[in-house]
């Protein structure tokens, strides 16, 4: 029996979200050379000038990747943050079996997930939340050093910092989840070709596949029948 596919992402998407993660990582090293003391050599003269050209044009292409999406595809756009923002009482019960879920591969408890699932769309706020924040800090640091007062500076500077430490640990959590957990396999497929399974959707999507409310019916009888 042939296996049947159904579309999750646009090629704009996909490749959108291939640059968008080119430039993160980009500017992860760039700015962990400018940022890091034991690195400081790098920071220095001809190299370090070469390392702020480098990081400088990447978040302009950074920048550029929402800003495109939103022009070229504004509806696809729009539904998916109105997803994202999104959350109910399934998001709690995703939290409290993600860990036997995840870890021990216990589906018992696991409520079901609309398109993206909790753990995605926790991931996609932190990211939409930290590119603006990086975009403000960013422009403030490149085009205020100097006219903004001290303090207020070394504030940005620290709100700049501090939002690469979440945003790397969620991409970290991102990169486990979407490429290395058995479980989770046909989201980095779904990256690469734009499709999952159907078998895939109706695991681990189930809202999206048959319908919140279809999905909520025969989750209350599977937790009927286990009682």
């Amino acid at each position: 029996m042939s296996i049947r596919w159904i579309p999750k992402y646009t090629g704009l998407e996909r490749s959108l979200h291939w640059v968008h993660t080119a430039c993160f990582l980009a500017l992860a090293i760039t700015g962990y050379i400018l940022f890091a003391p034991w690195l400081q050599p790098l920071d220095q003269g001809e190299a370090g000038k070469l390392v702020r050209i480098i990081h400088r044009v990447v978040a302009v292409i950074f920048g550029l990747v929402p800003i495109t999406y939103t022009i070229l595809q504004p509806r696809r756009m729009l539904m998916n943050l109105k997803e994202f923002l999104t959350w109910g009482k399934d998001d709690i019960g995703w939290l409290k079996a993600a860990v036997p879920y995840y870890l021990q591969g216990k589906h018992e408890k696991m409520p079901p997930q609309p398109r993206f699932n909790s753990g995605e769309r926790l991931n996609a706020v932190v990211m939409v939340v930290g590119t603006l924040l990086f975009g403000i800090t960013g422009l403030s640091m490149w085009f205020l050093k100097g006219i903004m007062p001290v303090g207020l500076f070394r504030f940005v500077v620290l709100i700049h910092d501090l939002t690469f430490i979440v945003t790397f640990a969620m991409f970290i959590v991102h990169f486990y989840l979407a490429v290395i957990h058995p479980l989770m396999w046909q989201s980095l497929v779904s990256m690469r070709f734009g499709y999952v399974s159907e078998s895939y959707a109706r695991e681990h999507h189930a809202k999206w596949y048959y319908g919140e409310e279809r999905a909520k019916e025969m989750w209350e009888q599977h937790q009927s029948g286990e009682a």
